[in-house]
């Protein structure tokens, strides 16, 4: 009898803790944009195949944002796309709209570069983007700025947690995620920005930002991909999109087990 009512205990526990996971899941996804506080619900994306956005020996899928061809301060060799000296920004001629962006770059001492997306033309302002900041933290003084340093949503949001930056002539890791509303930057393997597009915590950056008083600013969903020149020379040695295709809710999962804080913080675990 205590057999059978341990058994019969046992699966309603189960079917409980699988109703309230699923219906959770639910909610959330459903009720995202109103509370974002929720939205770090993790999910599963379906992306496209990875495509290179340098060709071996041509700057062919690049423009100036005049339109026209890239300086010839701008090369690709082997695969890898060269800024030497002032040659004035490049941008991809597709736009895009949700996508996975991997690169690597090495850059001159006290460098300063970036990547630009969902970049446009403001009327009256020229064109703007989110950057994701590419610098030379350990020889510059921008490096020594909050929001302005490797990896920051430039200007706008500071990294949040620890990161792992490797100096100026070693090859570093950089990812940004824009799926939606959300935008996440992750360097060399951690994430350092993540943050949803309207919430509260974006209208307070923004407000406190050089990009204050820019309607919409960052709000479009698609634009295009932006290697900026900063006057310093760069090398992105590969730059990868895949975009995405579809993305769907994954319910949580109840753990039994402590886990490690420090790691779980910054590190993807989905």
């Amino acid at each position: 009898m205590k057999k059978f009512q341990f058994m019969v205990y046992f699966l309603l526990t189960v079917s409980f803790l699988v109703f309230v996971s699923v219906s959770e899941a639910g909610f959330l996804k459903k009720n995202c944009s109103v509370f974002q506080k929720n939205c770090d619900l993790p999910q599963i994306q379906l992306l496209g195949t990875k495509t290179s956005l340098i060709q071996n020996d041509s700057l062919e899928g690049w423009i100036a944002t005049n339109g026209k061809t890239p300086s010839n301060a701008w090369s690709v060799k082997d695969g890898e796309l060269h800024l030497h000296g002032k040659g004035g920004d490049v941008m991809t001629e597709r736009e895009y709209k949700n996508f996975v962006l991997d690169f690597t770059w090495t850059i001159a001492k006290g460098g300063n570069s970036g990547i630009k997306y969902r970049f446009k033309r403001y009327d009256g302002k020229g064109w703007l983007g989110l950057e994701y900041q590419v610098l030379d933290d350990f020889n510059t003084k921008e490096g020594e700025k909050t929001k302005n340093n490797t990896a920051t949503l430039y200007d706008i949001l500071p990294v949040n947690g620890s990161k792992i930056l490797k100096p100026n002539q070693e090859l570093n890791h950089g990812r940004i995620v824009v799926n939606g509303n959300r935008i996440e930057h992750w360097l060399n393997g951690r994430k350092t920005v993540d943050v949803w597009v309207g919430s509260e915590t974006w209208k307070k950056a923004i407000a406190a930002s050089k990009f204050n008083g820019i309607a919409e600013f960052g709000e479009n969903t698609v634009g295009h991909i932006m290697v900026q020149d900063h006057g310093n020379d760069v090398c992105f040695h590969e730059i990868t999109i895949r975009e995405i295709i579809k993305t769907t809710a994954k319910p949580k999962r109840y753990r039994f087990f402590k886990r490690n804080k420090e790691t779980s913080k910054n590190i993807a675990f989905w």
